[in-house]
């Protein structure tokens, strides 16, 4: 069977390519796919269903396939399929049920009916049949709808670029793959003509080769077996990615024109043959045919097939293999996802209260601002992580977004959560102020008066280190919290060299651990304590990065970050106040949380948070991401805490929305510090190559890389993992400058020694 229609695999892409019967069963039998199906089942909210159903990939019924793969109504060729889509069905298991009995199989048959099923939203109908001769779309779908005895339906759904998502199997009511794909290469061909009589090239005359394989003159007289679709991949790469790599080797990335079309594809045939078993089957299949004659381009893979061949796979080669495993790996790690296409979870009714009067998509940076807050107050709460250390609610948030796009939205909420901590800050600031007033009157006193150890929790982040050190002294194991609404300040306090030790005491913080300095002058503070700090931080994106500007001191880590959605030209979000009710009840949350104390425990969070660090673990391996290995971890930490905080939130209780809510902050923080930092990291963490001795540099430094004995695609390999140049001159060039220094030896073909 051959592809009918097409398919868009990712989202936010026009690409679409033909759909072959195993990616269709692929899709029909999706984990992801089944996933995200669940959640829209679950879900009441109209917008939230949109933007799951925006996740899933999609399928193209109207087209065969597209110019360039562009999903674009204008270069489609059309599949002679026809979908009807039928919107507001209660219940459509009950109405296929109803209607559906055993006989009706040969009409279906008859009538041509590919495929009945239910979709994503799970109140709707979408059937799909073949259309007739001279048929439009539009009369199609009529014809349909009346045979089914349908009265009303999505008319709109006419073009032949119209995105159909996909649906689990479980979803499936009908589905008759004799009419979903083409049975034969003329049955495609005529449909791709509309039905008019496909022009057959007149056959190239044989050519005789005296290098002919007689087996190879059975597959290019279709006697050999073309390959299936499981097949058409080396080394789990699709031939075509390797085909394109090669094109932009051998200058045609554009495409082969007329006038070189033959000699492109004689150079495609003679580089491909070394990874396609020398197979001409699998040649002609995998081969762009750039609109030359069947016969034709089975003349040039005969006659590439024919010549000499070298003992090791060409050089250019093994590069446009190793380009494509590092797309494969960089895709990988981009296809982690976007927090931004995160649904919300449950949340605990304190965060509901909290986020009900904000526009949706202003609700996950609200959660991830709330938690330095919320952990500040239950501050005396402990518990151990998964590695046994005991840990407290210390959390680092930054909210970013552009200028005048509404960071400020933070503010009323935060200042509710703050109550608790500010009225005691107010009686600490007025003890601290008579200390200072009593200081200043018995100035010369031999009776000074004792320091009451005066302690405000909430000082923003304009305050020295001294000072700081101070609080944190008298504060007595319990959390200060600093809050700075313009990161900028923090950014020029540290170019002016104020507080140099800052982001020092910032990563201490994170884990609770000590921080200390001594002077010998009484005019200075001099401790050594516990550091209890949380931060809650806003700016821009350049801001941002002006601040968390160093990545290996590792205080971006450490932060959960929320990005808010850019609102140029867009009108001015509207952030509904709070009612008295629900300000009184913020309050009473804040003041319960204050009360928390004691060493807590609750394992269901530490198993939600266990499988998580695992997934992410493997993805990590799959993508061979470093970065993504290493800030898991971190983030499964936060995740933790978050968990231990909505536990406390549930009245000591584990509930659904416990774990859920553990798990959300965990792969929000994860997919955000992706976005924002992985990328550099990745680059950092894999640029320390290991320096051979006597030679410095990066030449020296990949070969200090490789195994004593290697060959030429590991250098290809690692030069492309390295993001460095993989031509055929690069690496020749490589390779001759090291034996010229006396670094390698050749020991056979493409294969080398090193020799010190």
């Amino acid at each position: 069977m051959i592809a009918r229609f097409c398919i868009q695999e990712k989202t936010g892409v026009s690409t679409a390519i033909p759909c072959s019967p195993e990616k269709f069963n692929e899709m029909l039998d999706s984990e992801r796919v089944k996933t995200i199906c669940a959640r829209i089942a679950k879900t009441i909210d109209d917008e939230q269903r949109s933007k799951l159903k925006r996740q899933l990939p999609g399928f193209c019924w109207h087209a065969q396939r597209f110019e360039d793969d562009k999903r674009k109504a204008t270069g489609a060729v059309p599949s002679g399929l026809a979908m009807l889509d039928v919107d507001h069905v209660a219940d459509p298991h009950a109405w296929f049920s109803a209607w559906y009995k055993p006989e009706y199989d040969a009409w279906l048959k008859e009538k041509r009916v590919a495929y009945i099923g239910i979709t994503p939203s799970t109140k709707g109908l979408r059937i799909v049949g073949e259309m007739q001769d001279g048929e439009t779309i539009p009369e199609a779908q009529a014809r349909i709808a009346q045979e089914f005895n349908i009265e009303n339906y999505d008319a709109v759904t006419k073009d032949y670029a119209r995105l159909s998502f996909v649906s689990p199997r479980a979803y499936v009511l009908y589905m008759d793959e004799q009419v979903l794909f083409f049975q034969s290469e003329e049955e495609a061909e005529h449909h791709a003509n509309n039905g008019a009589e496909v022009h057959k090239e007149p056959a190239a005359p044989e050519i005789p080769d005296r290098n002919a394989n007689p087996e190879w003159d059975a597959a290019l007289k279709g006697d050999a077996q073309i390959a299936g679709a499981e097949e058409l991949c080396f080394k789990g790469i699709p031939y075509s990615e390797i085909v394109d790599q090669l094109m932009t080797s051998i200058g045609s990335n554009g495409g082969a024109v007329q006038g070189e079309r033959n000699t492109v594809y004689f150079s495609l045939a003679n580089y491909m043959r070394y990874i396609c078993d020398f197979d001409a089957a699998l040649m002609l299949r995998v081969l762009p045919d750039f609109g030359l004659a069947v016969e034709e381009r089975k003349q040039a893979i005969h006659s590439a097939l024919g010549r000499p061949r070298k003992m090791t796979v060409p050089t250019v080669v093994q590069a446009a293999v190793a380009l494509c495993e590092k797309c494969t790996m960089d895709n990988a790690r981009t296809t982690m996802g976007k927090a931004t296409d995160m649904p919300m979870p449950a949340l605990p009714k304190l965060l509901q209260i909290i986020c009900r009067r904000l526009p949706q998509e202003y609700r996950p940076a609200m959660v991830i601002a709330s938690l330095p807050v919320l952990g500040t107050l239950a501050t005396r709460i402990r518990f151990e992580y998964l590695d046994r250390q005991v840990q407290s609610l210390s959390f680092f948030s930054c909210i970013t977004a552009p200028a005048a796009s509404g960071k400020s939205f933070i503010r009323k909420p935060i200042d509710l959560l703050l109550t608790p901590i500010n009225e005691q800050d107010q009686v600490e600031r007025e003890k601290e102020q008579a200390y200072k007033e009593a200081l200043r009157a018995s100035k010369n006193s031999k009776n000074q008066p004792q320091d009451p150890r005066a302690c405000p929790r909430n000082n923003g982040v304009a305050i020295s280190i001294a000072k700081l050190l101070q609080l944190l002294t008298y504060s007595e194991g319990k959390h200060l919290i600093g809050i700075g609404e313009e990161m900028d300040t923090l950014v020029k306090s540290e170019r002016a060299g104020v507080w140099s030790q800052k982001s020092d005491i910032y990563r201490l913080a994170f884990d609770n651990a000590e921080y200390g300095q001594a002077y010998m002058s009484d005019a200075s503070f001099s401790a050594h304590i516990a550091v209890y700090y949380n931060l809650l931080m806003t700016g821009t994106p350049n801001s941002m990065k002006r601040f968390f500007k160093d990545l290996e001191n590792g205080l971006a880590t450490r932060v959960c970050f929320a990005q808010l959605p850019d609102t140029s030209f867009s009108e001015i979000p509207v952030f509904a106040p709070y009612s008295d009710a629900e300000r009184e009840e913020i309050v009473r949350w804040a003041r319960v949380l204050d009360t928390e104390q004691g060493i807590v425990s609750c394992p269901q969070v530490g198993k939600v948070i266990g499988a998580w660090l695992e997934a992410k673990r493997q993805q990590a391996i799959d993508a061979d991401s470093h970065a993504a290995d290493t800030l898991r971890r971190r983030s499964a930490v936060i995740g933790f805490r978050a968990g231990i905080l909505c536990w406390l939130l549930e009245g000591h209780k584990w509930t659904k929305t416990v774990g859920e809510f553990a798990e959300w902050v965990a792969e929000y923080v994860f997919r955000n510090q992706m976005e924002l930092w992985g990328e550099q990291m990745e680059q950092e963490l894999t640029s320390n190559l290991e320096v051979t001795s006597g030679e410095r540099g990066a030449a020296s430094s990949l070969l200090g890389l490789l195994d004593k004995e290697f060959t030429t695609g590991d250098l290809i390999k690692l030069r492309a993992k390295k993001g460095q140049s993989v031509s055929s001159t690069s690496v020749n060039s490589l390779l001759c400058r090291w034996k010229k220094m006396g670094r390698i030896d050749k020991t056979g073909e493409g294969k080398w020694k090193k020799l010190n």
